[in-house]
């Protein structure tokens, strides 16, 4: 399964999943499970996509909550190709499907206004123009900041999918959130949960959980902190049971 010498694959603790990993592409990270677990998914849930999925570690850990068919959607060929080896090496095939394009040909794909659900890790950073700021690596550059897509398109992206009454769900950074509410509601999409994550107790919250439904009524709900690490610097227990099969 492995292609490359920067490869390596890893057991996503007690998932029961395995991923392949190159050091020179962005990896799995915890936002991807916490984003995973946050997702509202019910007996209704048939259709999910999945924007930007990477090395498809969000529909890898969707595999285990729910039956429905996802569509991870990568733009870089080298992670769309880590995507797919990544849900043959799983045994996945018949529940997820890897489309290699940018997000933005999704019309190419998928009915408009046909999915359950949306998911996204997408990039946090904005762009202003200014390469110094930027990772060596374009393949890094594209996965952190907006070059490819923006928070405008990305939304906009996700609201045009969806059907209605379906769930729009991110992780992003806490200083994007106001940005992110006013485009949710620009698009139709109601903001309905939120939720801070911290590195551990006493710190700022580092990311953001928030989740919207498509047509959604008014009402928005302020879920209680999730701690990512406990005082001895390992897992909190509510994260380590988040990786149980």
């Amino acid at each position: 399964m492995l292609s490359n010498e920067n490869e390596t694959i890893i057991d996503l603790l007690k998932k029961g999943l395995k991923i392949i990993q190159r050091s020179d592409y962005f990896n799995f990270s915890l936002d991807s499970l916490l984003v995973s677990e946050f997702i509202t998914i019910n007996r209704n849930t048939k259709k999910i996509v999945d924007l930007g999925t990477g090395n498809a570690s969000i529909p890898l850990f969707l595999s285990k909550k729910t039956t429905a068919k996802i569509i991870g959607l990568e733009i870089q060929e080298v992670s769309a190709d880590l995507a797919k080896r990544n849900v043959a090496l799983n045994n996945l095939q018949d529940k997820i499907e890897i489309i290699h394009d940018d997000m933005k040909n999704w019309k190419n794909y998928i009915v408009p206004n046909s999915q359950d659900a949306v998911i996204t890790n997408p990039p946090f950073f904005k762009y202003h123009g200014n390469d110094n700021l930027l990772n060596d690596l374009d393949q890094l550059t594209l996965a952190r900041h907006e070059i490819s897509i923006n928070l405008d398109e990305l939304i906009s992206t996700a609201s045009a999918l969806l059907k209605d009454k379906g769930y729009f769900t991110m992780v992003h950074r806490p200083d994007r959130l106001i940005d992110i509410i006013e485009t949710m509601k620009k698009y139709n999409i109601e903001p309905k949960r939120i939720r801070f994550c911290h590195s551990k107790e006493g710190k700022n919250a580092k990311i953001i959980l928030i989740e919207g439904l498509k047509y959604g009524n008014s009402g928005l709900t302020i879920l209680p902190p999730l701690y990512a690490h406990d005082e001895t610097g390992g897992y909190s227990s509510e994260v380590l049971q988040m990786f149980q099969a």
